[in-house]
């Protein structure tokens, strides 16, 4: 009994002093509020990509190694880039000593995007015959 009794004061005394896994977690949110939803969400040094969800909200845990595994994020500092199409690329930097984080909602601000951003990839323009019809295209 004193043995348990000892290992939840410990469990409770490390959950108090930030220990445990770490995850830098929080929410970005456009100007008004609104939840920003699959925007990339990225640290250096590297962790896992991930996308915010339908309520903004985003959670980083692990890491893929050299190996190919995954394994929980080290004690340090991260530079987080988050980023989508239409908004301000949004760049901060967080101190991850023990257990979570919690970042406080990132405001994205919009932006129009340049033209060539939006345009697709140019194909090729298709030959045609002398009466103007087209002559199917192999290979694309």
């Amino acid at each position: 009994m004193a043995r348990m009794m000892l290992f939840f004061a410990s469990a409770a005394l490390l959950v108090a002093c930030g220990g445990g896994p770490i995850a830098i977690m929080g929410r970005v949110v456009d100007s008004r509020g609104t939840p920003v939803q699959k925007a990339e969400v990225v640290t250096e040094p590297q962790t896992d990509l991930v996308v915010t969800n339908s309520g903004g909200y985003f959670v980083l845990r692990q890491r893929i190694n050299e190996r190919g595994e995954t394994e929980a994020i080290p004690q340090g500092v991260y530079r987080i880039h988050v980023r989508k199409f239409g908004f301000e690329d949004l760049h901060f930097q967080v101190k991850a000593e023990g257990g979570p984080v919690k970042v406080t909602d990132l405001i994205m601000k919009t932006r129009t995007p340049d033209i060539g951003e939006a345009a697709p990839d140019v194909l090729p323009e298709e030959e045609r015959t002398k009466d103007d019809s087209s002559i199917p295209m192999t290979g694309i």
